[in-house]
């Protein structure tokens, strides 16, 4: 997985692979910070009711039967994410005081076999905190 990060039951698991979420992957919280980089292979999950920095709302395969490049899994995540959102939080992202962002597939990724049979075509979308500090809950239907 590749991300772009400004940042139900959920995981204490640690390192979920990224790769692995499928929908189960829906509400899973994170921290994460600075070590993080641009390619992800494992993320950090911790108990919603630890302090995290994320939250994943939505895990979306993407459409495109073959690597589309990361530009256009941009868009599709952007799009995705936006509609996801409100559904998940309980008001729009342009009236939350969440941030919304995503993890898109890397072309190693989209071809790893090892993944699933179609290899990784995920792409997470991840809520946090617009003021910087840490959620200590689950964002789901808070209206935030």
């Amino acid at each position: 997985m590749a991300g772009v990060l400004a940042a139900a039951g959920c995981s204490g698991d640690d390192d979920v692979t990224a790769t692995d979420l499928g929908a189960e992957g829906v509400g899973t919280c994170l921290q994460l910070d600075d070590s993080i980089g641009a390619e992800v292979s494992e993320l950090p999950a911790v108990d919603c009711a630890e302090p995290h920095t994320h939250e994943i709302f939505a895990v979306i395969d993407s459409t495109a039967e073959t690597y589309p490049g990361f530009d256009a899994l941009e868009d599709e995540a952007q799009v995705a994410c936006l509609e996801a959102f409100e559904t998940y939080v309980g008001i729009s992202a342009f009236d939350s005081n969440l941030f919304y962002s995503w993890m898109v597939p890397t072309l190693a990724s989209w071809e790893d076999t090892d993944v699933g049979e179609r290899g990784d075509r995920e792409i997470l979308c991840v809520a946090g905190s617009g003021d910087g500090e840490p959620l200590t809950q689950s964002v789901k239907d808070t209206g935030w």
